[in-house]
C-alpha cells in the first residue's frame, strides 16, 4: 500500500493489477473513513479487490471507475461494520480500537486523539447508513455535494438534504453523548 494515489478522473485500468496499484491507497482511506477504527483495513481492502476482479469485466464506463470502486467499497465496509457489530454483542465485549500508524504526537496527546476518534466514530455510528455516508464522503474524504451526488446516483438536491440531516443528527447524539458522559 505504498503507491501514490490515483487522480479521482484518472483513465479506468486494464487490469486487476493495475486497479489495486493505481487505488489501493485510496480504497484504504475510504475504508478506513467509512468504517472507522473498528474496521480491519487490510482485510476489507483484500475483499474489495476480490470483488473488483470478479465483477472488473461487467465494469461499463458509463460512470467513472473511482465512482464505482467507491460504491464496491462502501458496501463491503458496511458489511464489515455490520459483522462487527454482531460479534460484538455475540462476545458481549467491544472490539479493540485500531488506528492507524501514529504520527509524531507525544503519548497524551495520541491517547486525546484516540479518544476523540473513538466518541466521533460512536456517534457516527448511530447514524443511518445513508446519512453517515454522505457525512463521511463530505466531511472526512472532502468531495463535493455534486461528487457525492455523481458518486451515490442521487440527485444533488437529495444529497444536500441528507447532509444537512446527517449533520443535525450528528450534533443532536453527540450533545446526548456528551450529556450521557457527564451524568
Amino acid at each position: 500500500m505504498h503507491a501514490p494515489e490515483k487522480p479521482i478522473d484518472a483513465p479506468v485500468p486494464s487490469t486487476l493489477a493495475e486497479a489495486y496499484r493505481d487505488y489501493c491507497q485510496t480504497v484504504a482511506r475510504w475504508t478506513w473513513h467509512l468504517g472507522g477504527p473498528d474496521v480491519e483495513i487490510e482485510d476489507a481492502v483484500q475483499e474489495i479487490f476480490l470483488v473488483v476482479s470478479r465483477q472488473m469485466a461487467s465494469f461499463r464506463a458509463e460512470a467513472r471507475f473511482s465512482s464505482w470502486l467507491y460504491a464496491i467499497t462502501r458496501k463491503v465496509v458496511a458489511n464489515h461494520r455490520r459483522r462487527h457489530r454482531w460479534r460484538f454483542w455475540r462476545d458481549k465485549s467491544p472490539g479493540t480500537i485500531e488506528r492507524l500508524p501514529s504520527s509524531s504526537l507525544d503519548p497524551c496527546a495520541q491517547l486525546e486523539q484516540q479518544q476523540a476518534r473513538q466518541q466521533f466514530y460512536r456517534v457516527l455510528d448511530h447514524l443511518p447508513e445513508k446519512y453517515r455516508t454522505v457525512l463521511v464522503m463530505f466531511e472526512l474524504e472532502d468531495m463535493s455535494t455534486q461528487e457525492i451526488a455523481d458518486i451515490s446516483h442521487i440527485k444533488l438536491s437529495t444529497v444536500k438534504v441528507q447532509l444537512h440531516r446527517a449533520r443535525e443528527m450528528f450534533h443532536s447524539r453527540h450533545r446526548q453523548l456528551l450529556t450521557e458522559e457527564k451524568s
